[in-house]
């Protein structure tokens, strides 16, 4: 099991040693110590069989509301851009790259 799948709280092994999830990326060894843990570590859930995953609602938003957050985003982006303090070659640069990740993103929003 991943440990991204433990429920906080839920002790698990690693290594030989016992642990509980106590955040996404953090779990506390049972004898002292915290360990930062990635999202795909493998691990032995304790105290029983392995627990399934969660099951993830489904949630629908409208496009023009994911449209709409999409654009002062990127709006934001590209004020931290402007005021960043690198050249203004690389400062194109990235204008650019920020630009074509944008026009990705309204693509694939529109692919269906």
């Amino acid at each position: 099991m991943k440990f991204h799948d433990l429920s906080i709280g839920q002790r698990f092994e690693l290594d030989g040693a016992a642990y509980v999830k106590t955040s996404p990326v953090l779990a506390c060894r049972e004898d002292g110590g915290t360990k930062f843990m990635a999202r795909s570590a493998l691990v032995k859930p304790l105290d029983g069989a392995e627990q399934k995953p969660k099951a993830v609602k489904e949630r629908l938003v409208r496009a023009n509301t994911v449209l709409a957050a999409f654009e002062v985003y990127h709006a934001r982006c590209r004020e931290v851009l402007e005021r960043s303090e690198v050249s203004v070659d690389k400062r194109a640069d990235n204008t650019d790259a920020l630009e074509r990740g944008r026009q990705d993103f309204l693509d694939a929003l529109s692919a269906d």
